[in-house]
């Protein structure tokens, strides 16, 4: 599957509006992010372990409905529904970490099998974060969307990956995002490893988008942070 940064770009673009409104109900709902989900560990680092299996719909997440598409709580998953073309939608969770392992099971739930999905780390903003996807058609890789340019991180176009469940499969998909290291792992396997220090700290969140489909949707479950 190649990647197409002009198209990559076209994303951004048409899916900004969403994205605000997700960014905005998330953090309306911070203090209950906090209060659900984040048990502080006491050891030096700082450690936090977040879990959410999506099974009580007050846990935090903001959710939204738009004609673009929505974010919301379903048959306990949490669904990113894409209703354009070529446009990606996230949403993470308001608080800065440094250093992270994200970890869930997604699944595309019905459209197209070229498309995208994985998780993010480090989001500083809209466009300025890491994001470790897959799609649908068993291809995997790293991105980078700084000043709201996509770009592949050392690849020309995302590698094929055995290890991807196709279809409506579910996978395990974790990132690593340490120091300057950043890794994506699929059911127990890594499938790509780079190095970039472009950002430092950031938060954590969820990522879907369209390809060269008309919709899209995905389920996330068994969700894990474990951050410092």
């Amino acid at each position: 599957m190649d990647i197409d940064l002009q198209g990559l770009w076209k994303k951004y673009i048409q899916v900004t509006v969403v994205v605000m409104v997700v960014l905005i109900l998330s953090g309306c709902s911070q203090l209950g992010l906090i209060g659900a989900l984040f048990n502080q560990g006491s050891n030096e680092e700082s450690h936090t372990l977040v879990r959410d299996d999506f099974s009580d719909k007050d846990s935090g997440w903001g959710q939204f409905i738009y004609p673009e598409g929505a974010a919301v709580y379903k048959n306990d998953t949490y669904q990113i529904i894409v209703n354009v073309p070529n446009s990606d939608i996230f949403i993470t969770y308001p608080r800065v970490y440094i250093n992270s392992m994200v970890q869930a099971d997604i699944n595309k739930v019905s459209g197209s099998n070229d498309n995208n999905y994985g998780l993010i780390c480090r989001f500083k903003d809209a466009q300025n974060f890491y994001a470790g996807q897959i799609s649908s058609d068993g291809f995997a890789g790293i991105i980078k969307v700084k000043n709201g340019v996509y770009e592949l991180i050392g690849r020309e176009q995302m590698a094929p990956v055995p290890a991807i469940l196709g279809g409506e499969a579910v996978n395990q998909v974790r990132f690593e995002c340490v120091q300057d290291t950043l890794t994506l792992i699929v059911n127990e396997q890594v499938v790509d490893v780079q190095t970039d220090d472009t950002f430092i700290s950031g938060e954590v969140g969820l990522i879907a988008g369209t390809v060269s489909g008309y919709e899209g949707v995905f389920a996330f479950d068994n969700f894990i942070a474990d951050v410092r």
